[in-house]
């Protein structure tokens, strides 16, 4: 898909704005991610001047620009760009859901007011974060840079299901948590497997021919299906 939508980037100034703006987006819901876990966690806040709640609007009202782009093309245009055009505006869906996510991180932290620690998940936890830092890295560039090489490298990351698994631990075994941390912890793992999931469907989406494309984001499982040299 990642070649349809080049070739639709080149074709019009509407579509390349739209593209900025996506990137632009994704970025933004970078930082807030950043910010949120950061806050919940007890760590320092890695970018101080990014108001979570303000980029959230900033990010909804992007993708209604987006959209708007899409649709004034669409409609000049014809139906020729229109693969492309649903896959954008699944791009920017999913960037979207990211930052409401995000802000449900903070909303966390700003109920408890204080740290979580996950005790003996802890560790596992934090390599899952660091997993999602990692990957809003690649997808970015990947998704700026028109970088299919770096899509697939994270295309098959097994996210969803670690977090699936943590929150199974947490569920099923006594953990040695109170009962307000489990709470905090189980909907926090929930919020980050939901971030990764989309992640990875935008990974997919710059990946997939169209009709492989699997837009759905709220999925746990995202599958890749590798085009065969006679494809």
């Amino acid at each position: 898909m990642l070649k349809e939508l080049i070739e639709l980037f080149k074709k019009s100034n509407l579509y390349k704005e739209a593209h900025q703006d996506a990137c632009d987006m994704l970025n933004r819901a970078n930082n807030m991610f950043d910010n949120a876990s950061a806050k919940l966690r007890g760590r320092e806040i890695p970018h101080p001047g990014v108001d979570i709640f303000y980029e959230e609007r900033k990010v909804d009202k992007a993708e209604r620009a987006v959209r708007k782009k899409v649709l004034i093309h669409l409609s000049a245009s014809g139906s020729m760009d229109t693969p492309g055009a649903i896959t954008l505006i699944g791009i920017v869906i999913d960037i979207e859901r990211v930052g409401d996510y995000t802000t449900n991180i903070l909303e966390l932290a700003r109920v408890v007011h204080k740290k979580l620690e996950a005790g003996v998940l802890e560790n596992e936890l934090t390599e899952i974060e660091y997993e999602i830092e990692h990957l809003f890295d690649v997808v970015s560039q990947a998704f700026e840079e028109y970088d299919k090489e770096a899509a697939e490298s994270v295309i098959n990351k097994k996210l969803t299901g670690r977090c699936e698994a943590i929150l199974h631990r947490l569920i099923t075994e006594d953990i040695g948590m109170n009962v307000q941390t489990a709470v905090i912890a189980a909907l926090y793992i929930r919020y980050l497997k939901r971030i990764a999931a989309h992640l990875l469907n935008i990974a997919t989406s710059l990946v997939q021919p169209f009709e492989k494309v699997r837009f759905m984001p709220e999925s746990v499982t995202i599958k890749y299906e590798k085009k065969s040299e006679n494809e």
